[in-house]
């Protein structure tokens, strides 16, 4: 029994692969954060910890309302320079 491939089918499978290549080029939320600061108290950082020195909510630049999470994970947002 030969298979058929049918104009119908055709078009669906276009559609999906269109589908999955515009959601393929849409820009990841990371894309959108900022990068680490290329001064030297940022690049010596090699614990995300030590960015609570200074980001933590007593901290001499405490994070923002708008940053979503106050996790201690940062590297994996916010790339060095």
């Amino acid at each position: 029994m030969a298979l058929k491939v049918r104009r119908v089918d055709l078009l669906f499978v276009l559609g999906m692969g269109a589908v999955v290549v515009g959601i393929a080029l849409l820009p990841s939320p990371i894309d959108s954060n900022p990068m680490i600061p290329a001064n030297n108290t940022h690049q010596s950082v090699k614990n995300e910890k030590e960015c609570l020195l200074c980001h933590s909510s007593e901290g001499i630049y405490p994070l923002p309302d708008r940053h979503l999470t106050k996790r201690q994970d940062c590297f994996n947002c916010h790339g060095k320079q």
